[in-house]
């Protein structure tokens, strides 16, 4: 080891470090949207009969006519055959086409509700590094999955938080400070129920001290690297978000001469 004072944790790093976390507090209380497919729907949909081929673009119906064409040069196909053989191309080419657009009309989006008992532990004054990290325990489940022959227990979130979040990890290891940035007195103690945006505020400060700690320096440390805006409200700061600015008319620095 070198010489000289300790370095400090890049801002870069702490701040996308506290994103993830900030985010997947928020998830906790709000829920979370989520990816569904539709397994009925599906199979409805492409039990559907098509009673007439879809409307193919020139270039489409060039190709089918090229493999038609191509066909009959090989003798697979009569040419007496051809319109059978093209309208029964285009049967199979819709079938397909169909079957793609049925999977993603059978993707659904799904809200999953927060999980607001564990979120009210987390965020209650009183609350000590043992709780935290036995409840930690439950963010995790393992499931069942079937892959054709094969059946494979591979572990799922519990929590409405993304999946390979860092959160419950975190929390557990590094509960104490968790629990300490809590009673810091930079901590926003700000009423809640009057102004719900405030809950955030809280969680940005909880999410820099947690990330602060992952990376071994102090929470007030933390605090001062990332900064206090929070991650949505990065747009409204940004160069983009600001109007336009009119252009200035140049003022002609000559007097005009009567």
């Amino acid at each position: 080891m070198t010489a000289g004072r300790p370095r400090h944790a890049q801002p870069g790093t702490l701040y996308v470090l506290a994103q993830e976390l900030y985010w997947d507090l928020r998830r906790l209380a709000e829920g979370k949207t989520r990816l569904w497919f539709d397994k009925r729907q599906y199979e409805r949909l492409k039990a559907e009969p098509i009673d007439e081929p879809i409307q193919f673009s020139p270039q489409e119906e060039a190709r089918l006519r090229g493999i038609v064409e191509k066909e009959v040069q090989n003798g697979r196909t009569k040419s007496w055959q051809k319109a059978d053989r093209l309208v029964a191309l285009k049967r199979s080419e819709s079938v397909g086409i169909r079957n793609y657009l049925a999977i993603d009309e059978a993707m659904k989006r799904i809200k999953v509700p927060g999980q607001l008992d564990v979120f009210a532990v987390l965020m209650a004054p009183d609350t000590t590094a043992d709780q935290i990290r036995k409840i930690c325990k439950g963010a995790f489940m393992n499931r069942t999955l079937v892959l054709g022959a094969e059946t494979k227990e591979v572990e799922m979130p519990a929590w409405p938080i993304v999946l390979g979040s860092l959160l419950p990890g975190y929390l557990s290891q590094h509960a104490e400070a968790f629990v300490a940035a809590k009673r810091d007195p930079r901590f926003p103690c700000c009423d809640v129920s009057r102004r719900p945006t405030n809950r955030w505020k809280q969680l940005w400060f909880l999410a820099r001290a947690l990330a602060g700690a992952v990376c071994g320096v102090r929470t007030r440390t933390a605090i001062n690297l990332v900064g206090s805006t929070r991650p949505e409200e990065l747009f409204d700061y940004s160069r983009h978000a600001k109007a336009k600015r009119k252009p200035h008319k140049r003022q002609n620095n000559e007097l005009t001469r009567s």
